[in-house]
Order: C-alpha cells, then structure tokens, then sequence
C-alpha cells in the first residue's frame, strides 16, 4: 500500500538524518581536538569512524530491501537513491575526518605546537556549509543550496592562501617543514569535506527538482547534459 511505502521512506529519511548529525558531530570533534590539543578527543574521532562505516553499509542494505518490496516514482524513488549517494558521502567525510584527528595526534605527540589559524578558519568554515547542507536536506529545499557552493569557493581560496603562506614559511624556517606538511594534509582533508559537502547539496537539488546541477567555483548551475554520452536517446 502507499502509506506503508511513505512511512518506509521517512523512516529511511529520519536515518539519514541521524547519521549526517552524527558526521558532524564527529567533524566538530576533530576540530575541537586541533584547537584544544585534546589527544583523547582526536582519538574518539578514530573510534567513531568505524560506526559510520556501520551506518553506511546498513543504510544502503535498508534503501536496496525497501526498493525491493515497493515500486517507487517521482520524488521518493529519487530520494532513495539520493540517499545511497548521500549516505556513503558522509561515510566519506567520516574517513576524512578520522585522517585529520591521526595527524592531530602526529602533530601532538611530538612537540607541543602553536595552534595554526589557517587550519582552523577553513574548518569552522566547512563546518557551517555541513551545519547548512544538512538543514537543505532535512527540509528537501532548494533555499540555501547557492550559499553553499559559495562557501565551497570561499574555502578553495583559503586554500591557496595558506598554501602560499605555508610554502613561504618552509623556504624560510627549513625546521618547520615537517610540521608545515601536516598543516597543509589537514587543510586538503578539509577542502575534502567542503567539496562533499556541496555534493550533498547537489544529490538534495537532484531530490527536489529532477534536474542534476553541479557547483561551478561560487555558483551552482544546472548541469546541461550532453545527449547520448553512455546510452542512446529513443524517439
């Protein structure tokens, strides 16, 4: 019956949901545990990783199963597949984060080091574009989805910035190299979780209207497809 497949595809939904707050949650403790220092923090991230692996493969398993018994069109049918794609991004984002708390604990076990804002402003950063793409995806709305991708941008160019400062630094403190290519990993994870990030929005845009769209640098623009890429078109 109907009602019983829309109440499958909100219990899927109400999932998904739980396990995008539980990635972030798991970002903005690998945040917390580079700016406090905390190496028992950085390790709970490590820890967490594994239940998101968990998630993620459950998640697809229940989105297969519910295919399986209903037929599904229109907006839920692209939900559920939305959701597969959405659920191995956060599983993404999960192993970028757990990378970023082992070099925390690299950084810090070591030699106390100078907290390094860089790293930091781009992760508050990212952490409010996940923060919004999660609200776009609870809501299944288009409002907010363009101010992402203009976070994404923003974010790149920090990365360039900190890139050229982080290279200047090398070339003059030869000692600080080591510590500079930590520096530099950690902002590569995070421009990683920024570009899933807009995925995600992306994947909910898809959801919402039926139309794929991509973010270009600060815009996101629909995707105009090229006709007869993998399959022919029928008359």
């Amino acid at each position: 019956m109907r009602w019983l497949a829309d109440e499958r595809v909100e219990t899927i939904k109400k999932a998904l949901m739980k396990m995008g707050w539980f990635t972030e949650k798991m970002f903005l403790k690998t945040l917390e545990a580079l700016q406090t220092k905390d190496i028992k923090l950085a390790k709970q991230v490590i820890e967490d990783d594994s239940v998101l692996d968990e998630m993620e493969i459950e998640m697809r398993k229940e989105i297969i199963l519910t295919l399986g018994i209903h037929q599904f069109s229109g907006q839920n049918l692209r939900f559920l597949v939305g959701a597969i794609q959405i659920a191995s991004i956060f599983e993404r984002i999960g192993d970028n984060a757990r990378r970023m708390a082992q070099l925390t604990m690299n950084l810090l076990k070591d030699q106390p080091i100078k907290s390094f804002p860089g790293v930091v402003k781009m992760g508050d950063l990212a952490a409010l574009m996940l923060k919004d793409s999660l609200r776009i995806l609870a809501d299944l709305v288009v409002e907010g989805a363009f101010e992402v991708c203009e976070k994404d941008a923003e974010i790149d160019e920090l990365y360039s910035e900190i890139y050229n400062e982080l290279v200047e630094d090398s070339k003059n403190f030869k000692d600080n190299l080591e510590r500079n290519l930590i520096f530099l990993e950690l902002c590569q994870h995070v421009e990683e979780i920024a570009d899933l990030t807009a995925n995600i929005v992306e994947t909910v845009l898809y959801v919402v209207t039926g139309q794929a769209y991509k973010c270009f640098k600060d815009q996101m623009k629909l995707f105009e497809r090229s006709e007869g890429v993998l399959f022919e078109t029928s008359d």
